[in-house]
């Protein structure tokens, strides 16, 4: 679904929220490398990258340039992660981090996985989602991911995780047409 936001006052951009594709593979790593070299977000390989394209949303302006990105990573049938989520320092603000990750639940919902978590340094985004606080210790496959790494060299930085669950009862929350308006209303009511 087409989004439409505002680049600058004078003239509208469009901006669309969709499945990533293998030729926004290495615009996808450019967008996540710099997050991964302060630590933010485990680090990702190009060929990571494209052998999961089917697992990432992004965000794209009128040219097709990656604004945002996010992915899912499944660990069962039921349960997944919101992984890499991106959006370039140019566009914070605008809305975009949140059209991925509901992007990401709506792709959740569509292959049967009814728990989802992410980790995160930043509460209050994903508690503006729906999410509530818990414990990394829930989720074991997480665990034995970080253990792995941090055996191969990788630097795990300790973050807060957040849970959702996707039950038959959820329904996917409407995409905004104006993401940049919608984030402006955010900010005046919070």
């Amino acid at each position: 679904m087409p989004l439409r936001g505002l680049s600058d006052r004078r003239k509208p951009a469009q901006q669309v929220v969709r499945r990533a594709t293998r030729a926004d593979a290495v615009q996808i790593l450019e967008l996540v490398s710099p997050y991964a070299a302060q630590g933010l977000m485990l680090p990702r390989t190009l060929d990571q990258i494209a052998s999961r394209i089917d697992n990432y949303v992004v965000a794209t302006d009128a040219a097709g340039h990656v604004l945002a990105c996010a992915a899912l990573e499944e660990y069962s049938p039921s349960l997944a992660e919101v992984s890499s989520v991106a959006v370039s320092p140019t566009q914070h603000g605008k809305g975009l981090g949140t059209q991925v990750v509901l992007g990401v639940e709506r792709l959740a919902r569509a292959r049967d996985i009814e728990e989802v978590f992410a980790l995160s340094l930043t509460d209050n985004f994903f508690l503006s989602l729906g999410y509530k606080a818990c414990t990394v210790s829930r989720y074991p496959e997480k665990l034995a991911r970080y253990d792995s790494l941090a055996k191969s060299g990788v630097e795990i930085i300790p973050k807060r995780c957040f849970q959702k669950v996707l039950d038959k009862t959820w329904s996917a929350p409407r995409l905004v047409e104006n993401v940049e308006a919608t984030a402006k209303r955010r900010k005046i009511a919070g």
